[in-house]
């Protein structure tokens, strides 16, 4: 009974280590995966966030949001399938920036402080890692770039999560705001938000106004990616 008792007492702690975001996960260490890791303790909408992205496009988020009107500051995780588009290019530009060897940072003084980020390529032959405020040269602004992308888009996710089951009303306003962000090219892997829109489209007890922008963003995200040319597969690195 006394061994159940103190295993009981150790439950809280095991969970709460389950849920640290890692930019090691045992699910990635046998192949090739790109790592971004952003901190800034005034950074809105996250604090903290890391995106592993390896080499199947079995992506995953783990990010602590700042903190807003809904107090919600726990720790948030998500997995998702990158597009290959994304996958593709993000393996490309991390072969061109040398697997992320070397200094990223500009090192300007009259730069503002935008947060810690940090890019990492582990491989069972490469591993790189770098960290940067802010960079000046265009293939780490493409790479921070969609990372950041992909941040505001889980956001939105979120933030429509919560609208839907508490504020309706207040809907149609974030709606519009991801239509115009995604217009701007400011969000990437829309295909992440396919749920939660399909929802909001299918609602009929929502206002037409927002269902309609729920239909428009899933015709975009059904529509069939631009023509590229074939990159080698990053598997071989």
């Amino acid at each position: 009974m006394k061994r159940w008792y103190l295993f009981l007492l150790f439950l809280p702690a095991l969970w709460v280590a389950a849920q640290e975001p890692s930019a090691t996960s045992g699910s990635h260490a046998s192949q090739p995966t790109i790592h971004f890791l952003f901190n800034w303790p005034q950074g809105v909408p996250w604090e903290s966030y890391s995106v592993s992205v390896p080499a199947d496009g079995k992506a995953s988020f783990n990010g602590t949001p700042h903190a807003d009107g809904t107090n919600d500051t726990d720790p948030y995780q998500l997995d998702f399938s990158m597009t290959e588009a994304n996958r593709e290019k993000m393996f490309e530009l991390a072969k061109k920036l040398n697997y992320f060897h070397g200094d990223l940072d500009s090192h300007l003084k009259h730069v503002a402080q935008t947060g810690k980020k940090t890019l990492q390529y582990q491989s069972p032959q490469v591993n790189g890692s770098a960290t940067y405020n802010w960079s000046q040269n265009p293939d780490v602004k493409e790479l921070t770039h969609i990372f950041d992308g992909i941040a505001t888009t889980i956001e939105f996710g979120r933030k429509l999560a919560f609208q839907y089951r508490f504020d309706k009303l207040g809907m149609d306003d974030q709606l519009k705001q991801l239509e115009s962000a995604q217009a701007d090219h400011n969000v990437e892997e829309l295909q992440i938000l396919q749920p939660i829109l399909h929802k909001i489209w299918k609602d009929p007890n929502l206002m037409n106004i927002s269902r309609d922008s729920a239909h428009r963003l899933l015709l975009i995200i059904d529509a069939p990616p631009a023509t590229s040319t074939p990159t080698p597969s990053p598997a071989s690195q």
